[in-house]
């Protein structure tokens, strides 16, 4: 079990297992009236049923055909990984502070410029084009209120 996709899998397994366990628990409902749990659970179906056919198909490659990889396929993958944990972490603590608008096109900015390694015309074009397209998606076509910030619109 040394494959990274059978122990990745079977924790992916477990977690969607919680998920369903925990929308049985909030309460299903009925299909024309879905309750609270319906969500989750069947979003945690799918999860563990992707995951359970990713465990079966890396259990039953024959690892002696396979050559070791490392897990980072690129040298120092990692710092782009650890720049976007501190970038999503970034926006989950000033979301509410700077407001979305202004949060979402600083974070997609730094993911853009320096994880991707995009220009910097591209960079601020994307990410203000997707940032005014996810406001106006959520927020006025699905009425979701969203932080404001200081910025009002």
């Amino acid at each position: 079990m040394g494959n990274n996709d059978t122990v990745s899998s079977l924790v992916c397994l477990l977690i969607g297992l919680g998920f369903v366990a925990g929308g049985v628990a909030m309460g299903l409902g009925p299909l024309n009236a879905p309750g609270a749990g319906f969500f989750p659970a069947v979003i945690g179906g799918i999860f563990s049923l992707l995951s359970g056919a990713l465990f079966l198909k890396a259990f039953l490659k024959e690892s002696s055909t396979r050559e070791k990889k490392s897990f980072w396929r690129e040298e120092k993958s990692w710092v782009r990984v650890s720049l976007s944990l501190c970038a999503l972490l970034f926006f989950l603590f000033s979301l509410n502070y700077l407001g979305y608008i202004l949060t979402t096109v600083l974070f997609l900015l730094f993911l853009l410029k320096f994880v991707g390694k995009k220009g910097w015309v591209v960079s601020i074009f994307m990410a203000i084009v997707v940032s005014l397209s996810s406001y106006a998606l959520f927020r006025m076509g699905l009425g979701v209120s969203l932080p404001k910030g200081w910025i009002i619109i």
